[in-house]
């Protein structure tokens, strides 16, 4: 079991498979038998899914918010009157009381018509007031948030700074006054979700208290409060329309019960733990439904192309790799819903399980995998695929938004946390907190061999056997390897430094429970075709899963020889100059000081004018 106070979203009396994995045990039993949805609860969603895209399609065209950059005039209005702004809100105060995963599939269904549609309900709904209603206690907060979810406006998040996320420190402030009735904001945030239209937003601020100490805390403040200024909209690289912007905040007063206090824990974070856990639950929603509606187009467009072209009059689909592509993207598409179901779906189903731990590991996991799939349709598709969907239109090719696809699906990759930074943050912050000190059970990680895998009643092919028993070994293996390393650096803080390291240790742990997901599903519609009931039991799910699984041991490999050379880096074991490393260090450093390697720089043009 693990240290309650190790990391602050692990829960003693609830277990959680990647938990587990971080510690080197492949616990096969919190993952089978599959989570599956209840029938009702799978009725309530067809109904709201089928409504929602009967009214994006009647309301919203999304070539016109692709081409003008905004989205139609009062579909807010229409959202909030549907019910779309509190999809799991009560209905007494307008919601449509939507379990999580249901939630996650009608903002996976908006994304697949119009991205910007998806974002706003996503936010709203994830990390909006309507996220906020239901676990704050009674008060001048809850009344506040009560007043904006049944006035309709949109409300957001404000945490990012101008000098980056990353930081810790928040360098808005929140000043007490009025012997604390109330507190005086200032500061400057940026790509705030709704900022140029919101009505209500969450500011993380720094407070100091009377040991000098500064605490992150979270305030709630209206758009009409005096001082508050809603900047222009900023512009992303791709998803046109969406309303994100910027804030400013010059002697904003705050009413002191306007701000979400939660009891000290012993792990400080930028975010308090309430909204960190809004927010790891809320990643799924506002990113792994958009990106998983993005794979699914691609494969939808790829089927598409595949079956109307020929090479020299040879179908397309009949060559080896254009059939390997196709498959590869099938599978990972797969292995993105799986990883998506079993986050939601097993806490749709009750408390007994820590959930927390693979829904914060989810956002990586969709956004990476559907970056992969969009890459290789635009390779695939070829004559169709660098190219805008206007300019496809002119020459008269199928019009596919491809172009338009992979920059909105870019950009899941970012928002929320740029995807190598959440690895160095998931090692730094969550695997290795179970090395430092050293675990109870390392000497039975350093005995080895890896326990064999407990298949109990899964149904799996003999394909899928072995790649469970593979990921039984590697899981016992990513143990021992951490706590190889935790030995080698008893100094945790100088292991820290060290964030190619963690990166790696944490793709791995995302790689491994992967394959663990996508096996698990497998076995469960296997086990529903075998009984006669399911919408999804047949025998597509043991190809999908060894498919994920064949190309998956692959990335393993090369994962592990990367954390080897890393690991010599870090211990020192090479010089860079004909040791056993590469000079990453050294040639980085020299060319920050325009020291070398300076041809790289010639015959450049001055820089081009900025806007």
């Amino acid at each position: 079991m693990a240290h309650p106070t190790r990391n602050f979203i692990s829960d003693p009396g609830r277990p959680s498979f990647l938990e587990e994995l971080y510690q080197g045990r492949f616990r096969w039993d919190l993952l089978h038998p599959f989570p599956h949805q209840d029938t009702v609860d799978r009725a309530h969603g067809d109904e709201v899914v089928s409504a929602l895209r009967e009214f994006l399609r009647r309301r919203v065209d999304p070539v016109a918010v692709e081409a003008k950059g905004q989205l139609p005039d009062g579909l807010v209005t229409e959202l909030h009157d549907r019910g779309y702004l509190g999809l799991q809100l009560d209905q007494k105060l307008g919601g449509l009381e939507l379990s999580h995963f249901n939630t996650f599939r009608v903002l996976e269904a908006a994304a697949g018509w119009c991205f910007p549609v998806a974002l706003v309900l996503g936010i709203e709904n994830s990390v909006g007031a309507p996220a906020f209603l239901p676990v704050v206690p009674e008060g001048p907060l809850k009344e506040l948030l009560h007043r904006h979810v049944t006035a309709g406006g949109l409300s957001g998040t404000a945490d990012t700074e101008p000098d980056g996320a990353a930081n810790q420190r928040r360098f808005t402030t929140a000043e007490p006054v009025e012997d604390g009735a109330a507190y005086l904001l200032n500061g400057h945030k940026v790509f705030v979700g709704h900022a140029p239209v919101g009505t209500l937003f969450s500011v993380t601020a720094s407070v100091v208290d009377e040991d000098g100490a500064a605490q992150n805390r979270v305030f709630f403040v209206e758009a009409d409060t005096p001082g508050f200024g809603n900047g222009a909209a900023q512009e992303f690289s791709g998803i046109r329309g969406f309303p994100n912007g910027w804030i400013t905040l010059d002697n904003v007063r705050v009413p002191a019960g306007h701000q979400l206090v939660e009891a000290e824990g012993p792990h400080r974070s930028r975010l308090t733990p309430a909204v960190s856990r809004l927010v790891m639950r809320g990643r799924l929603h506002m990113i792994v439904a958009p990106s998983l509606a993005v794979a699914k187009r691609c494969l939808h467009w790829s089927r598409e192309f595949v079956n109307r072209r020929s090479v020299d009059g040879r179908p397309l689909g009949e060559y080896e790799e254009i059939r390997r592509q196709l498959a590869e993207s099938l599978s990972e598409a797969f292995a993105i819903e799986s990883v998506a179901r079993a986050a939601l779906l097993a806490e749709d189903g009750g408390p007994a399980r820590n959930l927390a731990f693979e829904q914060n590991a989810a956002k990586n996991i969709g956004s990476v995998i559907a970056g992969r799939i969009a890459d290789r349709t635009t390779s695939l598709l070829a004559a169709e695929g660098y190219e805008t969907a206007a300019s496809k239109a002119r020459r008269g090719a199928p019009a596919l938004p491809l172009e338009q696809a992979v920059r909105d699906v870019r950009n899941m990759r970012i928002s929320g946390g740029v995807d190598f930074q959440i690895d160095n943050w998931i090692s730094g912050r969550n695997i290795l907190s179970y090395y430092y000190p050293e675990p109870d059970h390392a000497q039975e990680l350093a005995a080895g061999p890896a326990p064999a895998a407990d298949p109990g009643d899964a149904v799996l092919t003999v394909r899928n056997r072995a790649h469970l028993d593979t990921v039984a070994a590697e899981v016992h293996r990513f143990g021992r390897t951490c706590l190889s390393l935790a030995r080698r650096c008893p100094d945790r803080a100088r292991l820290s430094l060290q964030e190619r390291v963690l990166i790696l240790v944490s793709q791995l742990s995302a790689e491994l429970l992967t394959m663990s997901t996508v096996l698990a599903r497998a076995a469960g519609m296997s086990a529903a075709a075998a009984d006669g009931h399911g919408d999804e039991g047949d025998g597509d799910g043991q190809r999908l899963a060894d498919v994920y699984c064949t190309a998956a041991r692959h990335r393993l490999a090369d994962l592990w020889q990367r954390l080897d050379h890393a690991v010599a880096e870090g211990d020192g074991s090479g010089d860079g100059a004909g040791g056993g490393t590469a000079d990453f260090a050294g040639l980085s450093t020299a060319w920050l000081a325009e020291t070398g390697p300076r041809h790289l720089s010639d015959d450049l043009p001055d820089a081009p004018p900025t806007a």
